[in-house]
């Protein structure tokens, strides 16, 4: 946790000094359309879930002749695996993951700018869980109900780093690339890919 605050804290204090630097900022908005792939590693995450598409948004801030300093938010859809393809064999639904992010874009070239951004991720995982998995031994248990299911859910917070970078195609369009690592929780980690176009508004 305190190595994602060190991250923060540099991320201020870089907007703070490049202050005396900052220009008006032309055409902050940026709307793009990207896959996300997420990288099955055998948890309660990957290997239960499919990446399907998502939603990007970000707003410039600040910026220097080298720099822009933003905010955005990703908003990545998921696809729940059939129970025989989950880690736990038990049915998961659909997923949405809303993932607010603060970073900034190095403008190496007037088209190629790699990235970095913190953030966190929020999401729920729902499952669908038989009864009769969990208790064998006595058919008059209450539990113990051929054919039904119950339903539990967990919520999640967990912080986010990303990295990847945009590629100036045209006008304001541009491809993006990158990658997304979610510690969840103990041996439980998410790695996502996503590719996709953006536009500056």
């Amino acid at each position: 946790m305190i190595r994602y605050l060190k991250y923060i804290l540099l991320l201020i204090v870089g907007v703070l000094h490049a202050q005396e630097e900052i220009k008006t900022i032309e055409k902050p908005w940026r709307v793009g359309l990207h896959y996300v792939g997420n990288i099955r590693n055998e948890n309660v995450f990957s290997a239960s879930y499919n990446g399907i598409m998502g939603l990007d948004v970000s707003y410039v801030f600040a910026q220097t002749p080298e720099v822009d300093f933003r905010a955005a938010i990703d908003l990545n859809f998921f696809s729940g695996r059939d129970a025989n393809r989950t880690f736990t064999r038990w049915d998961v639904n659909d997923m949405v993951m809303l993932n607010p992010t603060i970073g900034a874009s190095f403008k190496l070239s007037a088209t190629f700018r790699p990235y970095a951004h913190i953030g966190v991720a929020l999401f729920q995982i729902k499952s669908e869980i038989p009864r009769s998995s969990l208790q064998l031994n006595d058919p008059f248990d209450p539990v113990f109900t051929p054919g039904s299911t119950f339903k539990v859910s967990e919520n999640y917070r967990p912080l986010t780093l990303q990295v990847g970078w945009e590629w100036q195609l045209f006008s304001q369009a541009q491809l993006r690339m990158g990658y997304t690592y979610l510690p969840i929780e103990n041996n439980v980690n998410g790695h996502l890919l996503t590719f996709g176009l953006g536009y500056r508004l």
